[in-house]
């Protein structure tokens, strides 16, 4: 029978271990993540890491584009008023 593993996370800083040895003989510090039985779910100097399921993006809608008629816009260039100057 094989036990069910959670990630967990050794919490920092206020009600946290100082350090955490596995049973292969491994020491874990805070913040390292660790794979525990689920029975460990629940105690305090652990936070449960659960891995982000990816979720693919669904596409929106795609509507043509129309171009602009080639007569709407007039193609000239601005004409520059000059400044007098002050004498």
């Amino acid at each position: 029978m094989e036990d069910k593993k959670l990630r967990f996370r050794l919490k920092k800083g206020k009600g946290a271990v100082q350090g955490f040895t596995d049973a292969a003989g491994v020491t874990h510090l805070p913040g390292d993540i660790v794979d525990l039985p689920i029975s460990y779910d629940g105690e305090m100097w652990l936070e449960r890491v659960d891995l982000v399921p990816v979720v693919t993006a669904v596409p929106g809608k795609v509507e043509p584009v129309e171009p602009a008629p080639v007569d709407a816009v007039p193609l000239e260039a601005p004409t520059r008023t000059q400044k007098k100057s002050k004498s």
